[in-house]
């Protein structure tokens, strides 16, 4: 079964870079009034407030967004000076070596999460939304079961998240591991079969390219995109994450063209710019927050 806004053959323009192709008819989505609240979860260097007030704008912020159509949103609350702490993992020999899990850097993240039903994770975000799921130090309930997800959660939605690490040969995982910990934990949409929904969202706006000119947009995407798979050239993504990262084995994966990774881009590059949260963009994935 197709979903909205899928990938066919993107239309490349202005080089590498895919315009924004909306799905033509596609219905506004309305929380219904006993829709369960949602958490957005931030992703890695941003803070609430870029999901709140970007821009010193609350009224284009996805929070906005989402709330005109009925959600009840939160932002996990999470500072930019917050991010410090991942520094107490990078100086663990477990880091270097690619052996840490989420402790000790990052949970500091998953204690915000808690009382969340739908969790909204961008960017890294997404990754942790997926231990946030399965770790019992956030279970209501004081036995544990491996196989038992976190029993308040009805889905996770991930927009942009580089879910899949680089190989051992090709790359480095970045998180120093991490990463490739909860996939070895918990791959794939590892919840599914017990109620959990997953969708995961990825953007194509821009092709890498490692021979660009050295400030072009083509050439950002090879360097971020390298620093998820190993080599970018070539990737399509959203400018940060190359699409094969960003899906699932189990999950509805959903492909968006002409969306970007981030609230804000480069003035210098001549694009028409959307993200995961615009107001033209969220009704292509928030349907599946109605339908759970």
């Amino acid at each position: 079964m197709g979903v909205p806004g899928a990938l066919d053959e993107p239309a490349l323009v202005l080089g590498n870079v895919v315009p924004w192709r909306p799905t033509p008819k596609l219905s506004r989505v309305d929380a219904p009034v006993d829709t369960p609240p949602l958490v957005v979860l931030p992703g890695f260097g941003n803070c609430s407030k870029d999901y709140e007030c970007p821009n010193g704008n609350p009224d284009d912020s996805m929070v906005a967004v989402l709330r005109r159509r009925g959600f009840r949103v939160y932002v996990a609350q999470v500072e930019r000076r917050d991010w410090l702490n991942v520094g107490r993992a990078i100086l663990s020999r477990k880091y270097w070596v690619g052996l840490c899990t989420v402790d000790p850097g990052y949970r500091w993240y998953l204690e915000r999460i808690q009382q969340a039903v739908h969790l909204v994770g961008h960017s890294a975000g997404g990754w942790l939304g997926r231990a946030f799921v399965a770790d019992p130090l956030y279970f209501d309930s004081p036995t544990w079961d491996e196989g038992i997800p976190h029993q308040g959660i009805s889905s996770l939605v991930t927009l942009g998240t580089p879910h899949v690490p680089p190989l051992a040969t090709s790359g480095r995982d970045m998180t120093g591991g991490a990463l490739t910990w909860v996939n070895l934990q918990w791959p794939g949409a590892h919840f599914a079969d017990k109620g959990v929904g997953y969708m995961c969202v990825a953007g194509c706006a821009v092709q890498a390219d490692r021979h660009a000119p050295r400030n072009s947009i083509e050439r950002y995407a090879h360097s971020s995109y390298s620093q998820v798979c190993g080599d970018g050239h070539g990737h399509m993504g959203d400018c940060v994450v190359p699409v094969a990262n960003a899906h699932l084995q189990g999950a509805n994966n959903l492909v968006l063209e002409g969306v970007f990774h981030s609230m804000g881009t480069h003035k210098g590059w001549p694009i028409e710019h959307r993200w995961y949260g615009s107001n033209d963009v969220v009704d292509h994935w928030a349907h599946c927050l109605v339908t759970q």
